[in-house]
């Protein structure tokens, strides 16, 4: 079984800006979440405001179409 959030992730960590509005129908919302999360916490890194990766997370939620309740579980349980 491949861990497509941890393949997302890394590959959201090393990403310099977020994918086009197509990106989803290329991977599966498993991978799409790891991306959303691993682009976001560097921003959070480099700014020292988690509220700019969550507004930015906001944003790729919904540019993504993704399930806002799980992706609000990330910003506020850690």
């Amino acid at each position: 079984m491949n861990n497509h959030f941890g393949k997302g992730l890394m590959n959201g960590v090393n990403m310099a800006g977020s994918y086009s509005t197509t990106m989803p129908a290329k991977f599966c919302n498993e991978y799409v979440r790891g991306f959303v999360i691993g682009y976001c916490y560097p921003l959070e890194q480099k700014t020292g405001e988690k509220s700019v990766a969550a507004l930015e997370a906001g944003r790729l939620t919904r540019r993504y179409n993704l399930d806002k309740e799980i992706m609000a579980e990330f910003f506020l349980e850690f």
